[in-house]
């Protein structure tokens, strides 16, 4: 398996101490949830994430440190992107937010192992027949505002 391997930018190293420095988990990480109010082919859908996944080295990264003179983030050839499922359809619309909001706090709780690539995950929520939600959580050190909007 091939392997590159880069110094951080000077952003990556302030997150990568703010990481490192922080005694609760859930620091640097974002959540974007989508509405996808349509029917989903989810094999389709997983198929289209992971080519983004192949497309951008920066989702594949992971981050080592430890017995270096310098952190150093290392782009891996293939990763398999994290994509769990859930059904909701059988929730009240009240319920389905409860689980949202809880889903959302243990996700960020969840934090990332910055060693072990890939960096994010997702979560598709089905609510109704065609309409689901999408959590795409991932660590900040992946991405800055600028960036993501290119993704």
């Amino acid at each position: 398996m091939n392997k590159s391997s880069y110094k951080l930018s000077p952003m990556q190293e302030g997150m990568l101490f703010d990481h490192l420095q922080s005694e609760q988990p859930g620091v640097d990480i974002e959540q974007m949830i989508c509405s996808l109010n349509e029917a989903l082919n989810v094999l389709t859908f997983t198929q289209a994430w992971q080519r983004v996944l192949e497309r951008h080295p920066i989702l594949r990264t992971s981050f080592a440190w430890q017995g270096l003179d310098e952190p150093m983030q290392t782009v891996h050839e293939q990763i398999q992107i994290p994509l769990k499922q859930q059904d909701w359809r059988q929730l009240s619309k009240s319920d389905r937010e409860d689980k949202l909001q809880a889903y959302l706090r243990a996700d960020r709780q969840q934090g990332f192992d910055l060693t072990k690539p890939p960096l994010m995950r997702l979560a598709l929520l089905q609510l109704e027949e065609a309409n689901y939600k999408l959590v795409w959580t991932f660590h900040h050190i992946l991405l800055d505002g600028r960036s993501l909007q290119i993704l």
